[in-house]
């Protein structure tokens, strides 16, 4: 097969989609004297300021597969897969497994790999959206390696700022409270008044975080990487949880399928409604799902805010949910049709 690259630099815009982004078309294949049109991934950067004090970030964009097949078999918590892990694979980052055909499309689960096997090993972990026990053989699934709290570090220019008194953080939403992960001056990372390296610690899909910059410089976050092409199950807990975009697209209330059709519950009396709550002014300001008209407001507020963008693509909002629901299966903007 001959392939003839092209490749050009582009502004995407689609819905609310907007970033910048390169493009590689693989404009012309010609294999057993066919002509083919073939596309790669779209792959691009997203960039968000952070100045001193606390931003909210999400990173939607995504590690390219490590490998990607269908579903041979599977047996408890082990997958067979068609294809075998390449032997250049690090089995010793965090990766985790998304389903992209089939019943099962759009669910995650955490998993361990073996370089030069084709077994990955499904993981115990709070970021599984299925068990995955109806799996099918013949599913299309494929394995990432999870954006790292490494990563995010690399992702700033100029750099945070590792001190062990006074260094930068990142707060992660653990079991119901934030707890703060610290660049020590060894450069590597620490949960506060820890001492395992973190570094590796992942962030994962859909999830966001807060970066407590202490430094008196202002630091740009660059995310480079792929959107991801498949579908997104979202399933919410019970109370606070902190909601990223799972691509990079902006979002209003309506486009996050917040509506109470989808589970979402609405309430006159705002704690009993479920809430979007965004970080602006150095604090959380809390929105509500109002049950006259069923639509969102500003709590204390006037105007409805169905179809106004709480959601940057770069960054995260806390959701705080009555009760748990499976939320709702997101579908990529450049999905293939």
């Amino acid at each position: 097969m001959i392939l003839n690259e092209s490749w050009i630099t582009l502004s995407l815009v689609k819905g609310n989609m907007n970033m910048k982004k390169t493009l590689a078309i693989l404009v012309t294949a010609v294999m057993a004297g066919q002509a083919e049109t073939a596309t790669s991934d779209v792959v691009g950067y997203q960039q968000i300021a952070a100045a001193k004090g606390y931003t909210t970030l999400g990173f939607p964009l995504v590690n390219s597969p490590v490998v990607s097949g269908t579903v041979s078999s599977k047996t408890g918590s082990s997958i067979v897969l068609s294809s075998v892990v390449p032997s250049t694979v690090n089995a010793a980052k965090p990766y985790y497994l998304e389903v992209t055909s089939g019943a099962l499309a759009g669910e995650r689960v955490d998993v361990s790999v073996t370089p030069g096997s084709a077994t990955v090993g499904i993981v115990a972990s709070s970021g599984n959206t299925d068990t995955l026990s109806a799996l099918a053989a013949g599913a299309s699934v494929l394995v990432r390696q999870h954006f790292t709290l490494g990563q995010l570090d690399a992702s700033c220019s100029p750099a945070l700022v590792g001190d062990d008194n006074n260094g930068d953080r990142v707060l992660f939403f653990i079991g119901g409270a934030f707890v703060a992960y610290v660049k020590a001056s060894d450069g590597l990372w620490y949960e506060d008044g820890g001492f395992d390296d973190m570094t590796d610690m992942p962030i994962r899909p859909g999830v966001g975080l807060l970066l407590h910059r202490r430094a008196n410089t202002q630091t740009k976050v660059t995310q480079v990487g792929t959107v991801r092409s498949n579908k997104f199950a979202r399933p919410y807990t019970a109370g606070y949880q902190v909601y990223a975009p799972a691509y990079p697209v902006d979002l209003t209330p309506d486009s996050m399928g917040a509506t109470p059709s989808n589970g979402w519950i609405a309430n006159s009396d705002v704690a009993k409604a479920d809430q979007i709550l965004t970080f602006t002014g150095g604090a959380f300001v809390k929105n509500y799902l109002e049950a006259s008209d069923q639509s969102w407001y500003e709590d204390g507020g006037f105007d409805p805010l169905n179809t106004t963008v709480l959601l940057p693509s770069a960054k995260s909002v806390v959701v705080f949910k009555q009760v748990a629901s499976d939320g709702v299966l997101e579908t990529s903007p450049v999905a293939v049709q």
